[in-house]
């Protein structure tokens, strides 16, 4: 929870402008902080008597390098940090979901499968501290937050360096009693197996709602933990041994972190389907609705400026004027995009190309297609498809070839097993020297590792999620705009068209992690930028409750609709808003582009609007969409479908990259490896966007503006039709004026 800033509190650290108190303790206080691009931020102000010690800084800075090097989707990431300011700070990505000590306290101990899932990626983000040189040294409860997808564990404010003596304080007891080790307790020095030790307190917590060594006074604690055996009351049969093996007195008889998560790994999901639902239904209601932030008057900036002079008040009268409102959707979607899946199940498919035929002298490569079967992926899947066989069509009817190729697509099931199965396959054949996909997002998630592994450059033109660049850093690549980024552009649309008015929004579990996200980015967004009030209802997953929140929200006079969530609640959405004969601006989410949703929902769908990155290239009139609508229509007798565009330009710019690698390889087959190194370095223009890589292999926009690759589309007679870019309509709106 948070609390007003008080009057002695800055307004401002450095980027961040300070908006609530997150909390206090021993080094001083956390704020939540923002940029004047949006990005929300956790903000550790350090106590100034702390300062005055001649090590502290150098301490401080070494500390945050350190938290630098920690790579895990379970952690919070450093943003910034400056142990040379007047009063050293550091920043870390804000997360606004509940801890674990707050969920245990309003609903009870996890259920076992909860409580083991929650284990296993806990004790894989502590193997990746340890990994860095780090030990945490305070894993309790209250440091682990809750999030749709998974833990984050919070807090390096007392971690040390492994080999930096400097920063060892043998003799104190640094932790919390009742989660910390016999060793530290004793004042000895922590090492991993002591976080492994705190990990196994905090797993008997999680099941049974109480600390092994119970709880009283801190004297009381340490002795317990030193001298007495763990009660384990609560800990299910099928975790007792892995939990008493984790208090084990001696360190050197506990498991490593890295082998309790392997002891876990089945239990960790590979969704966002982890968490008991009164659980559930506290985290997303948290992330929703407690993002409500108060709007922000210009004040007076603290802190230090040129030579030291107080800097200048925000607002014209001191020479700064306020970012302007489109500037901050804009950069609000942009931290987003920085930032924030058996063998009956797959189906494989060979086309051999065609063209100028395959010349008996040159080297044959496959390129494959990871796609998804079944209905549901239908409308990303077999665009992607077709796309693919268009661009290798394209080349193997060049008769100054080098090589030929040939497409081979492999269809998973939706699932984590037969995506792992489909990367396994592509990973093993090696004339396979690139793939288009996967392109739904577990999938995504869980074929990344496999490529990865390989090192097999992969491209997704369809997910937007970035969590897959921790486990393959160098060989995946997503050319699709961040999904929960869409949430600004929702209220750029809304901005430039004049409809921000009043607005309900429907947050539907059942449409997975991406659409919530989006959804709490959109609220935030039309409160904080567009200055319009933003109505949000949470709707538990097979709850059924979507009705009930429709009719909620227009009963309060609402302008304006959102409903992001699965496509079968969105049909139900329209049909319910038709009935009650609202007529206000309707957005859908942005996967529906494409789908069923006019033909299902019939002359209810009628006006729902889409806003997404995908573009209906035969809407263009450019050289380079014409010239491919032109190629679709002959080969395939219509208009390109949606999606197909971005996926032939993510395979056109995977075979001209592999062009150049195949150039300077004197003949032989190129590495593998060489192609995703320069598909990190690409610029690629494709047909409505100019393509390049972010830091973490994400669509980066750095060199045009966002609003120009994004577009909107609107149910017209029974059909999706794009009205124009965010940037058209933003251009059209103000020669209107």
């Amino acid at each position: 929870m948070s609390e007003p800033l008080r009057p002695s509190d800055p307004s401002r650290v450095a980027d961040f402008r300070l908006l609530r108190r997150l909390g206090a303790g021993g080094m001083g206080v956390v704020y939540l902080g923002r940029t004047d691009s949006g990005r929300l931020a956790a903000v550790k102000v350090i106590r100034s008597e702390d300062t005055a010690d001649d090590g502290f800084r150098s301490r401080f800075a070494r500390e945050a390098e350190l938290a630098r090097r920690v790579e895990s989707p379970w952690v919070v990431p450093v943003l910034g940090a400056d142990a040379g300011a007047a009063t050293p700070w550091l920043a870390t990505a804000f997360v606004p979901g509940p801890s674990l000590a707050e969920a245990v306290a309003a609903h009870g101990p996890l259920p076992a499968r909860s409580a083991r899932a929650l284990g296993g990626m806990l004790a894989a983000a502590l193997a990746d501290v340890h990994g860095a040189g780090l030990v945490h040294r305070d894993v309790k409860p209250a440091n682990v937050l809750l999030a749709v997808d998974g833990p984050r564990l919070i807090d390096f404010g007392i971690a040390r360096a492994l080999d930096d003596t400097v920063l060892t304080a043998s003799g104190l007891v640094v932790g919390t009693p009742g989660f910390l080790s016999p060793e530290q307790a004793r004042g000895e020095e922590a090492t991993p197996a002591s976080d492994v030790f705190a990990l196994g307190c905090f797993l008997t917590y999680a099941m049974s709602g109480r600390p092994p060594f119970g709880t009283g006074e801190p004297d009381a604690l340490l002795y317990r933990t030193v001298h007495d055996e763990p009660e384990l009351d609560g800990v299910g049969e099928e975790s007792r041994d892995l939990v008493a093996g984790c208090l084990a007195k001696n360190p050197d008889a506990r498991p490593t972190a890295r082998e309790v998560a392997g002891r876990l790994a089945a239990d960790v999901p590979d969704g966002a389907d982890w968490l008991p639902d009164a659980v559930a239904r506290m985290v997303a209601t948290r992330s929703a609705e407690g993002l409500a932030l108060p709007g922000v008057e210009p004040t007076v900036v603290d802190g230090e400026k040129g030579g030291g002079e107080a800097a200048a008040q925000d607002g014209p009268e001191g020479g700064v004027p306020p970012p302007s409102r489109r500037r901050l959707l804009l950069a609000g979607g942009a931290l987003l995009l920085a930032a924030g899946g058996t063998t009956a199940a797959v189906l494989a498919v060979r086309d051999d190309g065609e063209g100028g035929g395959f010349g008996p002298q040159r080297p044959s490569y496959v390129l494959g297609v990871h796609s998804t079967g079944g209905a549901a992926a239908a409308p990303v899947g077999g665009p992607g498809e077709r796309a693919a066989r268009l661009a290798v069509a394209e080349h193997n009817a060049d008769p100054e070839r080098a090589y030929d190729l040939e497409v081979r697509v492999r269809r998973d099931r939706g699932d984590a097993a037969s995506a792992r199965e489909v990367a396994g396959a592509f990973t093993a054949d090696r004339n396979v020297v690139a793939v288009l996909g996967p392109v739904t997002e577990l999938p995504m998630r869980i074929a990344s590792q496999v490529y990865g592994e390989a090192g097999l450059a992969h491209v997704s033109s369809t997910t937007g999620r970035q969590d897959f660049f921790l486990h393959s850093p160098h060989s995946s690549f997503q050319s699709g705009t961040a999904h929960s980024a869409l949430g600004s552009w929702i209220a750029f649309h809304a901005l430039v068209s004049g409809q921000a008015g009043r607005v309900g929004v429907v947050i539907d579990r059942a449409g997975g992690t991406a659409v919530q996200e989006q959804g709490i980015l959109l609220v935030r967004q039309w409160r904080e930028v567009l200055d319009a009030e933003a109505l949000p209802k949470v709707v538990a997953e097979e709850s059924g409750d979507a009705p009930g929140a429709i009719r909620s929200l227009l009963a309060s006079d609402i302008a304006a609709f959102a409903y992001l969530g699965p496509l079968d609640g969105t049909v139900g959405a329209a049909r319910q808003l038709a009935s009650a004969g609202f007529d206000g601006p309707r957005w859908m989410a942005h996967q529906h582009y494409g789908s069923s949703l006019p033909r299902r929902a019939g002359p209810a769908g009628e006006g729902w609007y889409a806003v997404t990155s995908a573009v209906d290239a035969s809407a263009l009139a450019s050289k380079r969409a014409t010239a491919f609508t032109r190629a679709w229509r002959r080969r395939y007798g219509g208009p390109p479908e949606p999606h197909a565009a971005e996926a032939y330009d993510s395979v056109r710019m995977l075979l001209s990259e592999f062009a150049r690698s195949a150039a300077t390889a004197g003949g032989r087959r190129p590495a593998r490896a060489a192609l995703g190194e320069r598909l990190a370095k690409t610029a690629y223009q494709g047909i409505a966007r100019k393509y390049a890589f972010g830091d973490y292999h994400e669509y980066t926009t750095s060199n045009e503006d966002w609003s120009d690759g994004t577009f909107v589309h609107e149910v017209r007679d029974g059909r999706f039709r794009q009205l124009g870019s965010l940037g058209d309509l933003e251009r059209a709106s103000a020669a209107g004026r």
